[in-house]
């Protein structure tokens, strides 16, 4: 896959600009403030319909304006044209699809794969829970974007039994959410099981043919031990454990919706074992074992953006980023210093504004 050209109209900083990108590496520089990661957060959205910086879409327009757009061209594996266009006015956004309206965002999935770092990922592993579920929800819908209707089933549960309790209840109106709860929650936990497994594999070899630090690998940290391995009538024992306690705090007290995941180097948990430096490197090695995964599974190349996080790493390291990355894949690198052109040669640059 390959994105050929952009188009942001009141997007951002930007208020009607075009962008053109080599299949390559594309270098886009300039100073804090040129609109670098405004750029980049376009370009992401075209892959999820929605902002990967947690902007809301009000959020995304230029000041003073009441709308946004954006429009950009791919070529997809066999070099025919992908048009993505994407449009909020009035709080309802639109998508195109090669000029026809698409009735889901989630139709994104299965079309473009863009996979975004930046220096905040570190968060995965310092940040909570919640970071991490979105993170990997994301991650596993890219693979397999039949996972977003699963997760939107079991969400959906979870939101009614939470309504449920903060209610004089019905025993029988209880059961049958229950049911619909276990019953999603056990078509959800199948993806997440398939993709820690293929995921680790990747980590593993990875460290393997680049094995100049230590490696690491991700576990599951379910509120309910055992979580994958337990059937509808365990889950049917657990939620009656835990009934009065949901009774009383009025939500639900287990589920998918309330595990981790955990970074692990050395058999130690990341967050108090490794260092600053260990911890960049590891949700950079996370970000390009990813987009080996999807590129084998899906057969669609992913694109890679990389937002400053050169700023944050020597240039050791910022040489073993570059040997991670697979040079048939096209990239994307915003930087606000011009030493970044000794890491990616022939690459193509985009000067935004007076850089270092």
């Amino acid at each position: 896959m390959e994105l050929k050209k952009i188009r942001l109209y009141s997007f951002r900083s930007y208020s009607d600009q075009e962008f053109e990108f080599s299949h390559k590496v594309n270098l886009i520089l300039g100073p804090n403030g040129s609109g670098k990661t405004n750029l980049m957060e376009a370009i992401a959205y075209t892959s999820i319909g929605k902002s990967v910086r947690y902007h809301l879409d009000n959020d995304l327009m230029k000041n003073g304006e009441d709308s946004f757009a954006v429009d950009a061209v791919y070529s997809d594996e066999e070099s025919l044209p992908l048009r993505i266009q994407l449009s909020f006015q009035e709080r309802r956004k639109l998508l195109k699809i090669n000029s026809k309206v698409a009735a889901r965002l989630s139709e994104l999935f299965s079309l473009v794969k863009v996979i975004y770092s930046a220096p905040e990922d570190i968060l995965l592993i310092n940040g909570g829970p919640s970071l991490r579920r979105q993170y990997f929800d994301l991650a596993i819908a890219q693979l397999f974007p039949d996972y977003l209707e699963k997760l939107r089933n079991y969400l959906h549960a979870v939101d009614q039994r939470n309504k449920l309790f903060k209610t004089e209840f019905d025993a029988e109106e209880k059961k049958v959410w229950d049911k619909r709860f276990i019953s999603t929650l056990l078509e959800l936990y199948p993806y997440r099981e398939k993709y820690l497994k293929l995921i680790n594999e990747v980590l593993e070899k990875t460290i393997e043919t680049n094995g100049s630090s230590p490696g690491f690998s991700l576990s599951y940290e379910p509120v309910q031990k055992e979580a994958f391995s337990r059937d509808e009538q365990g889950w049917e024992k657990s939620l009656k454990n835990v009934q009065s306690s949901e009774i009383k705090w009025q939500r639900c007290m287990l589920g998918a919706h309330l595990d981790d995941y955990l970074f692990e180097i050395e058999s130690n948990n990341m967050r108090s074992f490794a260092s600053q430096g260990q911890k960049r490197m590891a949700v950079i090695r996370l970000k390009t074992a990813q987009a080996q995964l999807i590129e084998k599974h899906t057969g669609i190349k992913p694109i890679l953006l990389f937002d400053d996080i050169f700023a944050e790493l020597d240039e050791k390291h910022s040489h073993q980023v570059r040997s991670l990355i697979d040079p048939n894949h096209q990239i994307f690198v915003a930087s606000p210093n011009r030493d970044i052109e000794g890491i990616f040669e022939d690459a193509k640059v985009i000067s935004l504004g007076d850089i270092r």
